[in-house]
């Protein structure tokens, strides 16, 4: 079954007192056992507690995203879950995740981990592949610093992908290149400022509405059908142009490295 706050129609769904309660997971699911639950899409629906989020024992997918969540410890028995979003919440540590034996995606962004040591736990968590600690402009305390990447590499020596950073495979080595383009530049040109940002492809509040009449449902639909095929379309155009792009990186590189020796 999936569990979803966009799931029932003209229903407000925000969870009462700020905690998930077995009811409210039924009441979104119709399912009488929760934990036949497999997906819990909760987004912005008042949670300040994850309550019985562990009866979901046979839960894959959670987004629990842009609530008030401050303690993790109630997702220590989601053994099956492979899919983790808490990215803007309250989170001061991930005390709680330290077995899951089947997690591969974890968005930790826009929450409060302020040291390094808060993100030891990660370590156990031999599955991850993919991490997010910051999100564009949207990240945590422990992210001001430049330290954090070093340390994440270190306690997950196997993650594919940091920040939607690639540092495994083909396209690793393109970012590494335009790092190390960007910092060649900064210290030719010192007030070179960071590079902006890509705008999201939808508005944050894209899903909010409480209630979507059936030409908005239309309209979202067709859009995010569009959206796809072009994604599809762009896949295929981004795997032929990586192979030119590599070596017009690498060609940029050299150039860039000449130059900044001349001026030695």
């Amino acid at each position: 079954a999936v569990v979803s706050t966009q799931s029932t129609g003209s229903e407000c769904h925000m969870v009462e007192d700020g905690y998930l309660s077995e009811q409210f997971i039924k009441k979104l699911s119709g399912d009488f056992d929760i934990s036949c639950v497999i997906h819990v899409f909760a987004r912005n629906t008042g949670i300040e507690n994850l309550g019985c989020v562990y009866m979901c024992e046979q839960l894959v997918y959670l987004d629990v995203s842009c609530n008030r969540i401050t303690d993790l410890t109630p997702l220590y028995k989601l053994q099956s879950l492979q899919t983790l979003d808490i990215s803007n919440n309250k989170v001061t540590s991930l005390r709680g995740l330290e077995d899951m034996p089947s997690l591969a995606f974890l968005n930790i962004s826009g929450n409060e981990l302020k040291t390094l040591d808060c993100l030891k736990p990660l370590s156990s968590i031999a599955t991850l592949r993919k991490l997010i600690i910051k999100d564009g402009n949207v990240g945590n305390p422990v992210c001001h610093g430049d330290a954090y990447p070093g340390v994440i590499s270190t306690l997950l020596p196997d993650l594919i992908m940091l920040d939607y950073r690639y540092l495994k495979g083909d396209l690793s080595s393109v970012f590494k290149k335009l790092d190390l383009i960007e910092e060649a530049l900064k210290k030719k040109k010192p007030g070179l400022s960071d590079l902006p940002t890509s705008a999201p492809l939808v508005s944050s509040d894209f899903w909010d509405e409480e209630v979507f009449d059936d030409i908005d449902i239309k309209m979202k639909l067709r859009f995010l059908k569009e959206t796809v095929n072009q994604v599809y379309v762009e896949r295929y155009r981004a795997e032929e142009m990586v192979a030119v792009f590599k070596n017009e990186t690498e060609q940029a590189l050299r150039r860039l490295s000449t130059e900044l020796r001349g001026d030695q």
